[in-house]
């Protein structure tokens, strides 16, 4: 029987941490996260594009 009961704690920990998931905001968090490391990611690839079209008309 004590064993059972600590199944039942690790499973109540276990769903207390998914918990945290069905906060307010989590989602459009993460959601605004991944928008703004897109928009670096995409100025960063027009800077090394720019970048190497200059130094090929130059060279």
């Amino acid at each position: 029987m004590h064993n059972e009961l600590g199944k039942d704690a690790g499973l109540e920990l276990a769903l207390q941490e998914l918990e945290t998931l069905e906060a307010p905001g989590f989602w459009s968090g993460v959601s605004t996260g991944f928008a703004a490391t897109a928009a670096v990611v995409s100025v960063a690839a027009a800077s090394a594009a720019t970048y190497t079209a200059i130094s090929a008309i130059t060279t």
